[in-house]
């Protein structure tokens, strides 16, 4: 992978250009290192105080549950093939399992690296130059990026992507620039090692070559094509060889088969374009759309969707009126906004054309907006611009022919760069504020610290989990035992019979089992209700339950422990051990129960059932150790 390099150029990064002198390099890299550390600490106030939601759980669950091992790492998930995003659930949750502050770091240091990488991107192509701050805080702000801070499920996909297209466009930039094949080799490696965490990390390959395109030294876009496509045509060998490996063992995977609804493609395009990516890269949506108990989605009032659609369509235009070629800046952005909304319609067609206000599945477009507005602010580098200026045009550009006057264009950078902040924070801590409030926190907290009081094993009922802690679709993540399966808590659950069952309250804390729904009428025996004995003593419920599986609480006193064998719906001939005393009693029961019979009692245990029911068993007393 060799190619001619054009001579370098005899500035560092193409230098500042001559025409509007600015602050020193070193100033500008200060300013952008304190934007970006501005920036992660308050993504840290966001990420720290939330936690996790839906498919975190069962992410967690799986390395929980599977281990280390191909029966993990090969398992698909809503067709992800994800094997390197499995490894890092495994590593996160064995060294400290559902520990979000841990998932939160991890997600925060990555983040880092994507932002430091996009800035050397950036710096690259635009050099020492104050403007550059800009796209750079466009990256930074953008709320677009903050469901991959947040929430744990998306962050392990999408964290790889946005470190790879930037890595990758770096690493293809100094390939460019020098033709030292080792550069061309690391862009490779970076989508090959992205491709294990997101399927989508595809994408980084057709990036690297129209980004090649835009940056060969040639007038006429024919000719840029043919100059990228065969001065490096041993790279692109080994893209298509990656490509080849990743799909054929892709498509083995037991993908989830997607139904035959129709695709609003128009419907998924129009909301992106205009509704939620503008808004998302001006700092919006300033308004969020809540989806279950923590996530939201875009929901930017129209005026200022109208806002922010008439700015970005202004900044195009002035560029391309600039630069005449700066539309391939922007044919670079739109492709990659097109890409997106493909794959969603392809991947996520069941959610309609809504599911484009949703920021997660428009991740990727953050850095490659701050590279397209790089280069059609300031063309390519020196050692690869030939972009045709228009002649008495400085930044900030001419509108129309007349010159806007400002003695000093650089002034205008902090303004712009306070405002991006200043905007993105009503959205940044709106957002936060829902998954900080986050019901799952709680109650998975409680949880832990009832159970791990009594000091003991416990039996648990595993009814769901409220919905607003894991949505019923998750199943069987929904259960507490599964949810909860990372901690390894001494529990026991839906034992078969028990004599001590538990359940946990909506909150998370935990209380003694009471079931209700079917009931038997009291029983006519003074100071006993139910005297049991006998060959097969029947009891019938108030009314029949449908075909499920309950528990049968049965609250006795007996004379002496004795067993029997209990019979209901499909559960027939289960031994269970009457113990001498007051006392109660959980048998687990599945089917339509309408009865309860016990066989084999002798009259000398003196057992009386003073009651019984079968049904769901709700909280009952607090439990205490």
């Amino acid at each position: 992978m060799t190619a001619t390099a054009p001579a370098p150029a005899t500035r560092e990064d193409a230098g500042t250009p001559a025409d509007t002198p600015g602050p020193s390099g070193r100033f500008v890299d200060v300013a952008a290192i304190t934007l970006i550390v501005t920036e992660l600490l308050i993504r840290a106030w966001a990420a720290w105080g939330g936690y996790f939601s839906l498919d975190d759980f069962t992410f967690a669950r799986l390395a929980a549950e599977k281990g280390l091992g191909a029966d993990l790492l090969m398992t698909p998930y809503n067709s992800h093939f994800m094997p390197g995003a499995y490894l890092m659930v495994w590593a996160e949750t064995t060294i400290s399992p559902l520990d979000y502050r841990l998932a939160a770091s991890v997600d925060l240091a990555l983040m880092a690296v994507s932002f430091i990488l996009t800035w050397m991107l950036i710096r690259r192509l635009a050099g020492p130059r104050l403007v550059a701050l800009i796209p750079l805080a466009i990256v930074l702000i953008s709320p677009i990026t903050l469901p991959a801070t947040l929430w744990w499920a998306v962050s392990i996909n999408q964290l790889a992507m946005l470190i790879a297209i930037p890595g990758a466009l770096l690493a293809q930039l100094a390939y460019l620039r020098t033709g030292k094949a080792r550069y061309a080799a690391i862009a490779v490696l970076t989508a090959a090692l992205a491709l294990p965490f997101y399927e989508k990390a595809a994408l980084v390959v057709p990036l690297v070559f129209v980004f090649t395109i835009i940056l060969q030294p040639h007038s006429d876009l024919p000719d840029r094509f043919k100059a990228a496509l065969f001065r490096y045509k041993r790279q692109w060998l080994a893209f298509v060889v990656l490509g080849v490996i990743y799909a054929g063992v892709y498509l083995t995977r037991p993908l989830d088969r997607r139904g035959d609804s129709a695709v609003d493609l128009g419907g998924l395009l129009g909301n992106a374009a205009t509704n939620s990516v503008p808004a998302g890269l001006l700092g919006g949506p300033w308004s969020w759309k809540a989806i279950g108990a923590v996530d939201a989605s875009a929901n930017p009032p129209i005026a200022l969707r109208i806002i922010s659609v008439v700015i970005i369509l202004a900044v195009v235009a002035v560029t391309v009126y600039r630069r005449p070629l700066a539309w391939q800046a922007w044919v670079f952005f739109g492709g990659t906004l097109l890409f997106d909304v493909l794959v969603l319609a392809v991947g996520r067609l069941q959610l309609g054309s809504g599911a484009a206000m949703e920021y997660r599945y428009f991740t990727d477009l953050v850095p490659i907006a701050a590279v397209a507005l790089t280069l059609a602010l300031l063309g390519p580098p020196a050692w690869a611009a030939s972009w045709p200026q228009r002649s008495g045009i400085e930044w900030p550009p001419v509108v129309g022919g007349t010159k806007l006057a400002f003695p000093n264009a650089n002034a205008l950078v902090l303004p712009l760069v306070v405002a991006l902040f200043v905007s993105s924070l009503v959205s940044i801590v709106k957002y936060s504020n829902r998954w900080h409030a986050n019901p799952a926190k709680d109650y998975v907290a409680n949880a832990e610290q009832s159970i791990r009081a009594m000091g003991r094993p416990i039996d648990l009922y595993n009814g769901a989990v409220p919905e607003k802690v894991a949505w019923g679709v998750l199943n069987p993540t929904n259960f507490p035992s599964r949810l909860m399966a990372p901690l390894n808590l001494p529990i026991n659950p839906d034992p078969d019979v028990s004599d001590d069952l538990y359940v946990l309250d909506p909150s998370g804390q935990l209380s003694r089992a009471r079931v209700t729904s079917a009931r038997a009428p009291a029983g006519t025996t003074k100071n006993c209700g139910y005297r049991v004995s006998g060959k097969r003593f029947p009891i019938f419920l108030d009314k029949e339950l449908f075909n499920w599986w309950w528990y049968a609480e049965l609250q006795y006193t007996a004379k002496q422990t004795t067993t029997a064998v209990f019979n209901s719906a499909n559960t027939r001939g289960k031994k269970i051990t009457f113990e001498q005393g007051t006392h109660t009693l959980w048998v687990k029961v599945q089917g339509p129960a309408a009865w309860v019979t016990f066989d084999n009692v002798p009259k000398s245990a003196g057992l009386c059932l003073s009651s019984v029911t079968v049904g769901v068993a709700d909280p009952g007393e607090p439990a205490t150790p």
